[in-house]
Protein backbone atom coordinates (compact mmCIF):
# COMPACT_ATOMS: atom_id res chain seq x y z
CA UNK A 1 0.00 0.00 0.00
CA UNK A 2 1.14 3.60 -0.75
CA UNK A 3 2.32 5.30 2.20
CA UNK A 4 -0.88 7.61 3.58
CA UNK A 5 -0.52 10.99 5.45
CA UNK A 6 -3.05 10.84 8.19
CA UNK A 7 -2.43 14.49 9.23
CA UNK A 8 -3.27 15.55 5.78
CA UNK A 9 -6.64 13.65 5.88
CA UNK A 10 -7.44 14.69 9.32
CA UNK A 11 -6.56 18.27 8.97
CA UNK A 12 -9.81 18.34 6.04
CA UNK A 13 -11.79 16.93 8.40
CA UNK A 14 -11.84 13.01 7.46
CA UNK A 15 -11.98 10.61 10.19
CA UNK A 16 -8.86 7.89 10.48
CA UNK A 17 -10.28 4.49 9.25
CA UNK A 18 -10.09 1.47 11.36
CA UNK A 19 -7.23 -0.54 10.56
CA UNK A 20 -8.40 -3.65 11.48
CA UNK A 21 -11.58 -3.63 9.43
CA UNK A 22 -9.61 -2.03 5.65
CA UNK A 23 -9.43 -4.51 3.22
CA UNK A 24 -9.35 -4.93 -0.43
CA UNK A 25 -11.61 -6.13 -3.48
CA UNK A 26 -11.77 -6.73 -6.90
CA UNK A 27 -14.50 -7.03 -8.84
CA UNK A 28 -14.07 -8.23 -12.63
CA UNK A 29 -16.73 -6.52 -15.13
CA UNK A 30 -17.78 -7.75 -18.42
CA UNK A 31 -16.64 -4.69 -19.36
CA UNK A 32 -16.25 -0.91 -17.39
CA UNK A 33 -19.54 0.00 -19.14
CA UNK A 34 -20.94 -3.18 -16.69
CA UNK A 35 -19.41 -0.49 -13.59
CA UNK A 36 -23.05 1.59 -13.52
CA UNK A 37 -24.54 -1.61 -11.22
CA UNK A 38 -21.73 -1.56 -8.82
CA UNK A 39 -21.24 1.95 -8.67
CA UNK A 40 -25.17 2.60 -7.17
CA UNK A 41 -24.35 -0.75 -4.82
CA UNK A 42 -21.58 1.05 -3.62
CA UNK A 43 -23.18 4.56 -3.17
CA UNK A 44 -26.02 3.07 -1.45
CA UNK A 45 -23.46 1.04 1.13
CA UNK A 46 -21.80 4.48 1.75
CA UNK A 47 -25.24 5.94 2.27
CA UNK A 48 -25.79 3.27 4.80
CA UNK A 49 -22.53 3.74 6.56
CA UNK A 50 -21.73 -0.42 6.13
CA UNK A 51 -18.92 1.13 3.61
CA UNK A 52 -16.12 3.30 3.53
CA UNK A 53 -14.33 3.69 -0.11
CA UNK A 54 -10.65 4.70 0.64
CA UNK A 55 -9.34 4.16 -3.01
CA UNK A 56 -10.60 2.93 -6.42
CA UNK A 57 -9.17 2.38 -9.33
CA UNK A 58 -10.62 0.65 -12.61
CA UNK A 59 -8.10 -1.33 -14.55
CA UNK A 60 -8.51 -3.11 -18.08
CA UNK A 61 -6.21 -5.94 -19.12
CA UNK A 62 -5.28 -6.91 -22.40
CA UNK A 63 -4.94 -10.37 -24.44
CA UNK A 64 -1.53 -10.75 -23.22
CA UNK A 65 -2.59 -9.78 -20.20
CA UNK A 66 -0.80 -6.01 -19.64
CA UNK A 67 -3.04 -3.69 -17.46
CA UNK A 68 -4.31 -0.26 -17.79
CA UNK A 69 -5.43 1.92 -14.88
CA UNK A 70 -8.00 4.03 -15.11
CA UNK A 71 -9.04 6.89 -12.53
CA UNK A 72 -12.91 6.51 -11.03
CA UNK A 73 -13.55 10.10 -12.72
CA UNK A 74 -12.82 8.97 -16.11
CA UNK A 75 -15.18 5.86 -15.89
CA UNK A 76 -18.80 6.76 -16.82
CA UNK A 77 -19.84 3.68 -15.44
CA UNK A 78 -18.95 5.13 -11.90
CA UNK A 79 -20.85 8.54 -12.42
CA UNK A 80 -23.19 7.81 -9.48
CA UNK A 81 -19.93 7.94 -7.35
CA UNK A 82 -19.32 11.79 -7.62
CA UNK A 83 -20.70 13.55 -4.71
CA UNK A 84 -20.73 10.11 -2.53
CA UNK A 85 -19.11 11.57 0.95
CA UNK A 86 -15.32 9.81 1.02
CA UNK A 87 -12.08 10.88 -0.13
CA UNK A 88 -10.52 8.10 -2.62
CA UNK A 89 -7.31 7.60 -3.79
CA UNK A 90 -3.24 7.26 -2.27
CA UNK A 91 -3.75 3.82 -1.08
CA UNK A 92 -3.20 2.30 -4.06
CA UNK A 93 0.32 1.68 -5.29
CA UNK A 94 1.11 0.52 -8.78
CA UNK A 95 2.52 -2.47 -7.17
CA UNK A 96 -0.05 -3.16 -5.64
CA UNK A 97 -2.81 -2.65 -8.99
CA UNK A 98 -0.43 -4.76 -10.71
CA UNK A 99 0.10 -7.39 -7.93
CA UNK A 100 -4.09 -7.65 -8.41
CA UNK A 101 -4.03 -7.45 -11.72
CA UNK A 102 -1.40 -10.38 -12.19
CA UNK A 103 -4.32 -12.74 -11.08
CA UNK A 104 -7.01 -11.54 -13.41
CA UNK A 105 -7.69 -13.25 -16.48
CA UNK A 106 -6.31 -11.66 -19.95
CA UNK A 107 -9.00 -9.12 -21.42
CA UNK A 108 -10.75 -8.10 -18.41
CA UNK A 109 -12.03 -5.09 -16.71
CA UNK A 110 -12.19 -5.11 -13.10
CA UNK A 111 -12.11 -2.23 -10.20
CA UNK A 112 -10.16 -2.74 -7.28
CA UNK A 113 -11.01 -1.02 -4.21
CA UNK A 114 -9.55 -0.39 -0.46
CA UNK A 115 -12.64 -0.17 1.57
CA UNK A 116 -13.49 0.04 5.42
CA UNK A 117 -15.95 -2.34 6.61
CA UNK A 118 -17.77 0.46 8.82
CA UNK A 119 -20.60 -2.66 9.23
CA UNK A 120 -17.97 -4.19 11.85
CA UNK A 121 -17.38 -1.27 13.85
CA UNK A 122 -19.37 -2.39 16.82
CA UNK A 123 -17.33 -5.74 16.28
CA UNK A 124 -13.91 -4.47 16.10
CA UNK A 125 -14.99 -2.37 19.08
CA UNK A 126 -15.70 -4.78 21.20
CA UNK A 127 -12.62 -7.02 20.64
CA UNK A 128 -10.72 -3.73 21.62
CA UNK A 129 -13.24 -3.29 24.90
CA UNK A 130 -12.22 -7.06 25.80
CA UNK A 131 -8.31 -6.42 25.19
CA UNK A 132 -8.12 -7.87 21.75
CA UNK A 133 -8.86 -6.97 17.96
CA UNK A 134 -9.82 -8.40 14.94
CA UNK A 135 -6.53 -9.42 13.34
CA UNK A 136 -7.20 -11.24 9.90
CA UNK A 137 -10.04 -12.15 7.63
CA UNK A 138 -10.09 -13.75 3.65
CA UNK A 139 -12.82 -14.93 1.85
CA UNK A 140 -12.85 -18.37 0.80
CA UNK A 141 -13.57 -19.67 -2.81
CA UNK A 142 -17.43 -20.15 -4.26
CA UNK A 143 -15.82 -23.46 -5.71
CA UNK A 144 -14.96 -24.28 -1.86
CA UNK A 145 -18.12 -23.30 -0.51
CA UNK A 146 -20.27 -24.67 -3.09
CA UNK A 147 -18.38 -28.29 -2.46
CA UNK A 148 -19.13 -28.31 1.72
CA UNK A 149 -22.47 -27.23 0.76
CA UNK A 150 -22.98 -30.07 -1.61
CA UNK A 151 -21.37 -32.32 0.61
CA UNK A 152 -23.51 -30.93 3.76
CA UNK A 153 -26.16 -32.42 1.37
CA UNK A 154 -27.45 -29.25 -0.39
CA UNK A 155 -29.11 -29.86 -4.00
CA UNK A 156 -27.02 -28.93 -6.72
CA UNK A 157 -29.33 -26.57 -7.55
CA UNK A 158 -29.28 -25.21 -4.48
CA UNK A 159 -25.90 -24.06 -4.74
CA UNK A 160 -25.13 -21.39 -6.54
CA UNK A 161 -22.56 -22.62 -9.12
CA UNK A 162 -21.91 -19.34 -11.54
CA UNK A 163 -18.38 -19.48 -12.64
CA UNK A 164 -17.59 -22.72 -10.62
Amino acid sequence: MADDDAGVRRAVGLPAPDLDLVEYVVITLGGLSGAVTVARALKELVEASRLRILDLVAVVTDAEGHYTSIEPESVPGLAALHGVDGEVGGLLSEDDIALACGALKPSTSALILVVEDRWAQLLSDAAREGGGRIVGGERIPRHRIAQSLRAAGYRTADVYQEGV
